[in-house]
């Protein structure tokens, strides 16, 4: 019997260390992990000895505590080490349920310490098989929903607890606890599938208005070409005629008619900035990277911000690796600010008469599936004084000039990709953002 009991306190000690660097992804092998279990089991111990009823509460609050100071800088994510801590001790006050029913239904000690090893080894096998799937959902978008729960049905079951030590024993008691606790179990389990089934109607919702969305923009695109199409025909035409003209004050040797008469015609017949709104668009063949240019230039040409678009080589394929939603995002963000802060050199320049002037300059490039390169320049005000560091702080804004606005979340972006590089300039009052995904050099470090 001692031998279980031994045994049975090591199980439920290692338990919870163990369990959250299954989950959490942590070599638990070395110093760092080491003094990690050390430290928790003496701060436990403390805790339990001499705050009695509450102990188990403060040496748990203690024990998520540490797995934060120990390896946030290991695991930036706080969802991730609060799920993976709070699952093992989840299965502690179900063992402390387990042990207080026991209490009542048998007198036989060593079957219940039998029992409670069982359990623990049963969810620890569970726990190893599940691991990746429970991390999985702790990094997925709903990782805020899940810890919520996990951490209500933590408090549910400690309340249960605290609650039944101050009633009388029995198994009435028991039973009506017993049941608190599976119905609990079950609100969890039936709020999270609601929870997933409404973000999942949400989703669907967002991916018909996107869809909406960019059918509207291909339109506008298609209705551009045809417009282009027939006003270069109408050109044509109109061209024939002129040149008709032309001959006559050619024959008679009049010059200055010829360049006169063809100046006013290229003049009324053509609108420069209306044929190149679009320019080097049919360049781009990923359509969400060109739905979001088109969605851009549309905003500048109907801003009347002078811009220029240029992509001389064909954009067919993103690199592998790249998720196109996060590659949208980090262009989007990148013309957002370069025309927040154009805007507002507009504005300032029709207000006070000045000389400053707005204007956007964009690149697009790939010399391959594994290269993509963007580049978007923009003037920006004479006595703004931007650092380049401090914009990308998270939460950098301000009311007189939005330069930075969402770089914070580009950098946020770019650390999930090794082969992407993202560099900000500012010089002679051009502000530049250059990213480039180049896959090549990232294979030849590696190799």
């Amino acid at each position: 019997m001692e031998y279980i009991i031994i045994l049975l306190f090591l199980v439920s000690y290692l338990f919870d260390p163990i369990c959250f660097f299954k989950i959490a992804n942590i070599k638990p092998i070395r110093t760092r992990s080491l003094l990690f279990v050390i430290t928790g089991f003496i701060s436990s111990f403390i805790a339990e000895k001499f705050l009695l009823d509450a102990g188990v509460l403060v040496s748990n609050l203690i024990y998520l505590a540490l797995i934060f100071l120990f390896f946030w800088k290991e695991i930036r994510n706080p969802f991730v080490l609060a799920g993976a801590g709070i699952v093992p001790l989840i299965f502690d006050l179900m063992v402390d349920v387990l042990n207080q029913i026991f209490n009542i239904a048998s007198t036989q000690i060593l079957w219940m310490e039998v029992v409670v090893l069982l359990f623990y080894i049963l969810v620890f096998y569970f726990v190893i098989k599940l691991s990746d799937k429970i991390r999985y959902q702790l990094e997925s978008k709903n990782n805020k929903i899940i810890v919520g729960l996990l951490i209500y049905f933590y408090i549910s079951i400690l309340i249960i607890l605290e609650v039944k030590i101050f009633i009388k024993q029995s198994y009435l008691t028991t039973a009506i606890f017993s049941l608190l606790l599976i119905l609990q179990l079950l609100f969890v389990g039936v709020a999270y599938v609601f929870i997933l089934r409404m973000q999942a109607q949400l989703i669907n919702r967002e991916k018909q208005l996107n869809k909406l969305d960019k059918q509207r923009q291909l339109e506008e695109y298609t209705k551009y070409l045809e417009d282009s199409e027939d006003d270069l025909r109408q050109f044509k035409h109109d061209y024939q005629n002129v040149l008709n003209s032309l001959k006559l004050y050619a024959q008679e040797g009049d010059v200055q008619a010829v360049i006169h008469k063809l100046d006013k015609e290229t003049n009324s017949s053509l609108d420069p900035a209306a044929l190149s709104k679009y320019k080097d668009v049919n360049h781009v063949h990923v359509k969400s990277i060109k739905s979001i240019i088109i969605t851009k230039l549309a905003e500048m040409y109907n801003l009347k911000i002078p811009y220029n678009f240029e992509c001389r080589g064909s954009v067919k394929k993103l690199p592998a690796n790249i998720d196109e939603l996060d590659l949208v995002r980090i262009l989007g963000i990148a013309f957002d600010n370069a025309i927040e802060e154009s805007k507002i050199i507009k504005d300032m320049a029709e207000k006070n008469k000045s000389s400053e002037y707005e204007e956007i300059q964009i690149m697009a490039y790939s010399d391959g599936p594994d290269n993509f390169e963007f580049e978007i320049r923009n003037r920006v005000r004479k006595d703004q004084k931007i650092s380049t560091s401090k914009i990308q702080e998270q939460g950098f804004t301000t009311k007189k000039g939005h330069q930075g606005y969402g770089l914070a979340n580009i950098r946020k972006l770019e650390e999930k990709y090794p082969d992407m590089s993202v560099s900000y300039m500012v010089q002679d009052g051009w502000f530049d953002f250059y990213m480039v995904i180049d896959m090549e050099d990232g294979d030849e470090d590696n190799g």
